[in-house]
């Protein structure tokens, strides 16, 4: 199994998202169980499932926080961009890209 590592980040951007193949890719310090997220310049993140399992929590992921996002007291991440899945990343599903919630 491949590391998740930034690396991996950036050359999935690279291969998917040429446009923001040149902004620098940064692991969040405090990383969760389910994803591996990465800065991505100043205002985007990159989410990686950390394991195969969790690739479906991502599809659901996108499909409801736009949904649920006008109800929450919270602003939350929108998602802008899911990439395809890889060959070369067995395992890894999807890679979600979006806009950072305002600090």
């Amino acid at each position: 199994m491949l590391p998740i590592d930034e690396s991996l980040a950036r050359r999935l951007v690279a291969a998917q998202f040429p446009r923001w193949a040149d902004l620098p890719v940064v692991a969040v310090p405090r990383q969760g169980v389910d994803n591996r997220t990465f800065r991505l310049g100043e205002s985007l993140s990159v989410r990686l499932p950390s394991a195969a399992g969790y690739v479906a929590a991502v599809e659901k992921e996108l499909r409801w926080l736009p949904r649920l996002a006008p109800g929450l007291p919270l602003p939350i991440p929108s998602p802008s961009r899911r990439a395809r899945r890889r060959s070369t990343t067995p395992g890894r599903g999807r890679c979600a890209a979006g806009s950072t919630a305002p600090p």
